[in-house]
């Protein structure tokens, strides 16, 4: 049996903080196990906040800056965790996604910034970061890198649905994974709700409140992005420039924007289960489950609706799994890195071949082991 140690740090398109959590894996004649020992979510002070949904933005030395200064403060964070939580010499190595800025893979272009050279010198410890460069060069989508964890840890589901700022679902076939991006979530329901100034809407009650606006839902769901087939991805910049502007063409209460998009989540979640199923040719069996993960697992009105419209059952799994799964996958990607075997499936993202995604910053204090112990 092998085990690791691994701090991981995920911070997602919601931008609503770094989610950081100190995980045990451990691997026993190629089956994986886990637990999260310490999560937590560290908010992001408002000026990273606005830099971080800015930078887009900007020229490309600020770019190069905040690159570096990004990777000072994941530092900095990972420090003040591991202080707080007496995990010092506890650790095999960091294992750290970055904040995606650009990502445009028909482009062969994605970027997660969060310099892995500037968290070492914070920390002392190892960093594994950057994993999904080599897919897009290979020709894939980069995105998403969940489904690699949903077969390793979380193979008895059928599907598993991640509802953070961006939805996206994976799917176990009999010899390979697919999965995809859905639709703009937790992104677009916290930007509507931000128009009252809240930073979401606490189990959906205000969308629960409203009425559904047949003629922005029918506009909504017309988007060209919904007849792409799978392999297929969104940024984040494609929810703010293209999708959130649809809202402002009509004038409605803010509970009456938040159901409408509540709705339209559900649907194209529904609808892209009942793809799945005719594309693969697959039997409806009533052992298949969907596990939800991601802070929308917390929205009960929005998991209604997805029932409500959808025929598979859904697991709600524990609390930290909700919210700290992505941090979970982060580090199990970086274990999979050092072990030299696959962490990103081109089956998935479109890739000509899988890969073994990520770059290694060693540390001079603690090297990266063969295996943790």
């Amino acid at each position: 049996m092998e085990t690791y140690h691994v701090l991981g740090m995920m911070s997602g398109s919601s931008m609503d903080g770094v989610d950081v959590a100190y995980c045990r894996l451990e691997v026993n004649n190629q089956k994986w196990t886990y637990e999260i020992e310490k999560a937590e979510c560290i908010p992001y002070p408002p000026k990273w906040r606005l830099r971080l949904q800015s930078l887009v933005l900007q020229n490309a030395v600020t770019y190069l800056k905040t690159d570096t200064f990004y990777g000072h403060y994941l530092g900095e964070v990972a420090r003040k965790f591991i202080q707080e939580n007496m995990l010092e010499g506890k650790i095999d190595f960091i294992a750290s996604h970055g904040q995606t800025v650009f990502h445009q893979p028909e482009n062969q272009m994605t970027s997660q910034i969060g310099d892995g050279g500037a968290i070492v010198a914070e920390t002392g410890y190892p960093v594994v970061c950057n994993f999904r460069t080599i897919d897009v060069a290979l020709g894939g989508q980069g995105t998403p890198v969940a489904p690699i964890a949903d077969k390793i840890l979380f193979g008895e589901f059928k599907f598993c649905l991640n509802i953070g700022g961006i939805a996206n679902i994976s799917c176990k076939l009999d010899n390979r994974m697919i999965g995809f991006d859905i639709c703009g979530a937790n992104m677009v329901l916290n930007a509507l709700a931000s128009e009252i100034d809240l930073e979401f809407d606490k189990d959906g009650s205000i969308a629960r409140s409203g009425n559904v606006n047949h003629d922005l839902l029918t506009e909504l769901n017309a988007q060209w992005y919904y007849e792409k087939p799978y392999p297929k991805s969104i940024g984040g910049g494609w929810v703010t420039k293209i999708f959130l502007p649809v809202f402002k063409k009509y004038r409605m209460q803010v509970e009456d924007k938040l159901r409408t998009a509540t709705e339209h989540i559900a649907l194209q979640i529904a609808k892209d289960l009942k793809n799945i199923y005719t594309t693969e040719v697959l039997t409806k069996d009533e052992s298949h489950s969907m596990l939800v993960s991601g802070g929308g697992a917390f929205n009960k009105f929005l998991l209604e609706r997805i029932n409500y419209h959808s025929s598979v059952p859904l697991v709600v799994p524990d609390p930290a799994t909700i919210k700290f799964k992505e941090a979970l996958l982060i580090s199990l990607m970086g274990a999979l890195r050092q072990r030299n075997e696959v962490n990103v499936l081109s089956s998935v993202t479109g890739a000509s071949a899988d890969s073994v995604g990520g770059e290694i910053y060693q540390s001079a204090q603690k090297k990266l082991a063969t295996v943790g112990v």
